[in-house]
């Protein structure tokens, strides 16, 4: 063969190669495609196949987080009504007027008494205690010391605040108490912002991001603590069709609260002077009455935990009490009026104890009587 007749061969060879690579790789994604179909298709049907109890526990995925805080169940919140005479139930559904309540008995693990405690409603600022719930998990150390930032400037108008201003640095331990006992949307916000950046180990995180993480780790801890029918979608529970709950979620979410020890201690403060981390004093009185001693519906068995209002969520109060150490929990929420709430949770203390023949009482004492005392 002549050289020329070789080199044209050669030629077309190549050129039929190169061909037929383009064809190849034009056709190669689909190709791809519908190998990654068959495949995900044969995964499919192979978990099918496998029996439940042969699956893996835990799958985890490629961004699991292991320091994402975990939270156990304060306990099974067993419905027990049973425990009142008939009678007695009656009289406390007529008695009690808040349109949504419970009484948990936290020592026996047993709901003793509800009534619409399944329905939705309004948290208003009892969502604080699922604040501090969170901020407890990522910051342990409670002489850690929070700038407030102008993240104080997100809260919505009228909003019940702790006076904190721009600059201002307290202990964690300080802020809780300028959330608990004035219920400081300021305080909720500066909270929120400044645990996301300390989770995240980003101090130039925004005060947005920020915030949309701390909502985000409020969700996660009220679906692991059982609180399966709320939402939430800010720190300080400023009305939003969106930030819902229901009197036996906000019961399983109190009790938790209730065993964190910085939060009960805050809780069950009447008045605190707080002196600030670079100079300056702070005076903080807890709205919850039932603390105060210059109330009727004051009783030394009270020890929280917090009230709540706004005009849709109605006035509300979640309140414990302790009697030889028998722990009891009040959900009011929704409330006739300011007051009444209180009434409603002294009922249900005073009915709920009497089934172990504790006594518990409320109203001034008569050694108090012309005493001066604080007034929130």
């Amino acid at each position: 063969m002549s050289d020329g007749r070789k080199s044209k061969k050669f030629r077309i060879t190549v050129i039929s190669l190169i061909c037929t690579a383009a064809v190849l790789a034009g056709a190669g994604g689909t190709l791809y495609y519908f190998d990654v179909q068959r495949h995900q298709q044969n995964i499919s049907n192979a978990v099918k196949e496998v029996p439940l109890a042969e699956l893996p526990e835990l799958v985890i995925e490629p961004n699991y987080d292991p320091n994402r805080p975990v939270y156990e169940p304060s306990g099974k919140f067993t419905v027990n009504t049973s425990k009142f005479s008939d009678k007695i139930y009656k009289n406390l559904i007529k008695d009690v007027r808040a349109e949504y309540s419970v009484l948990y008995d936290m020592t026996t693990d047993e709901i003793l008494f509800e009534e619409n405690a399944d329905k939705k409603c309004y948290p208003a600022s009892t969502t604080k205690l699922l604040t501090a719930i969170v901020a407890t998990k990522i910051i342990t150390d409670p002489d850690t010391v929070i700038t407030v930032g102008n993240e104080i400037k997100m809260i919505g108008e009228e909003s019940s605040t702790a006076g904190l201003e721009i600059g201002m640095k307290l202990t964690f331990s300080d802020l809780m108490d300028a959330m608990m006992l004035p219920s400081g949307n300021d305080s909720a916000y500066a909270m929120a912002v400044n645990c996301s950046r300390i989770y995240k180990n980003d101090p130039k995180m925004s005060n947005k991001d920020a915030l949309n993480f701390f909502v985000e780790l409020m969700n996660e801890a009220a679906q692991q603590l059982g609180a399966v029918n709320s939402k939430f979608v800010n720190p300080d529970g400023w009305h939003s069709p969106n930030h819902y709950t229901t009197a036996k979620d906000l019961a399983k979410i109190s009790a938790y609260a209730k065993s964190v020890p910085i939060i009960a201690k805050s809780c069950s403060t009447h008045y605190a002077e707080r002196e600030l981390v670079k100079g300056g004093m702070m005076y903080w009185v807890n709205g919850n009455l039932m603390l105060n001693d210059y109330y009727n519906c004051y009783s030394k068995f009270c020890d929280g935990l917090k009230t709540g209002f706004t005009d849709e969520a109605g006035s509300c109060i979640i309140s414990s009490a302790t009697v030889d150490d028998h722990v009891m929990i009040a959900v009011i929420m929704d409330g006739y009026d300011g007051y009444a709430k209180y009434d409603d949770a002294n009922l249900l203390f005073t009915r709920g104890y009497k089934l172990y023949r504790l006594s518990y009482r409320y109203g001034v004492p008569n050694s108090q009587a012309g005493k001066p005392r604080l007034i929130s």
